[in-house]
This record gives structure tokens, C-alpha cells and sequence, in this order.
């Protein structure tokens, strides 16, 4: 009985923040989420060698830590609120004008190096984050 109980609750444990957020696989740091720390910790005390196991997949994966600072604590509604879309004509489509064109909106710089990022063109904001999703499955698939 012992044995089916711990075949049955070593996959519930194991990297219980891999599970809940898949999305935040690939972190390499950042503040750490207590609520995943606390499922871990549960899991370390309940049945110890698949605490342990969630403890190591969970901060080698990066599930451990809350994504950025930005995004902390909003739901993806509340995030695409800020999105907005600037039409640029085709001829102007540079990698440096579509940095120029963010840089100068978000304040933030980045680098558009040859096979370091993807693009797509979308018919409206609206299907944004799925395309998001996409890519970021497709990467997770690469890696």
C-alpha cells in the first residue's frame, strides 16, 4: 500500500513548480516564489527523497522564481492593456528601426542579433499572445 501511495504522489511533487508554471521554465533567477518553496517544503516533509527531487527541478528549471518585476502578480489581461500597435510602412522594416521604434515606446534597449529572435506579423493585437505562446513552446521544444 506504502508503495502505491508513494508511485502515485512522486509525479504530484516532483517539481510542483515546473507543473504550475511551465511558462517560467528557463529563468535563471530572480526573487523566489514562497508558494512554490511551500509545495516543495511539503513535499520534503511528507515523503523526503520527492521534496528533495522537487527542489532540484523546480530551481533548475527556474520555476522557483516569479517571473520579472513587470509582470509579477497580472493576469494576461491585465498585461495586454499595455500593448500597443505601431504601423510602420514595409519599406522602414529594419531590424535597427524596429529597435529604434521600441527603444523609443519602452524606454528599454535590445538587441536584434541575426537567429536571436523570432518574429511574426500579426493582423491585430489580439491574437499576440497566442503567437507569444507559440514561440515559446517551439523554443522550450529546441532547447
Amino acid at each position: 500500500m506504502a508503495q502505491v501511495v508513494c508511485a502515485l504522489t512522486i509525479p504530484a511533487v516532483s517539481g510542483c513548480g515546473t507543473l504550475l508554471y511551465p511558462e517560467r521554465r528557463g529563468q535563471t533567477g530572480g526573487q523566489i516564489d514562497w508558494k512554490v518553496v511551500a509545495l516543495d517544503g511539503l513535499g520534503l516533509l511528507l515523503f523526503f527523497i520527492p521534496g528533495v527531487i522537487a527542489f532540484a527541478v523546480d530551481i533548475t528549471t527556474g520555476a522557483i522564481y516569479l517571473p520579472p518585476h513587470e509582470y509579477r502578480g497580472q493576469s494576461h489581461a491585465k498585461m495586454q492593456e499595455g500593448y500597443v500597435a505601431i504601423q510602420l510602412p514595409q519599406g522602414e522594416l529594419s531590424n535597427e528601426k524596429i529597435a529604434t521604434v521600441i527603444q523609443e515606446n519602452t524606454g528599454k534597449q535590445i538587441s536584434l542579433d541575426e537567429n536571436q529572435y523570432k518574429t511574426a506579423r500579426l493582423p491585430s493585437l489580439k491574437v499576440f499572445q497566442k503567437e507569444q505562446q507559440r514561440f515559446e513552446q517551439e523554443y522550450s521544444a529546441a532547447r
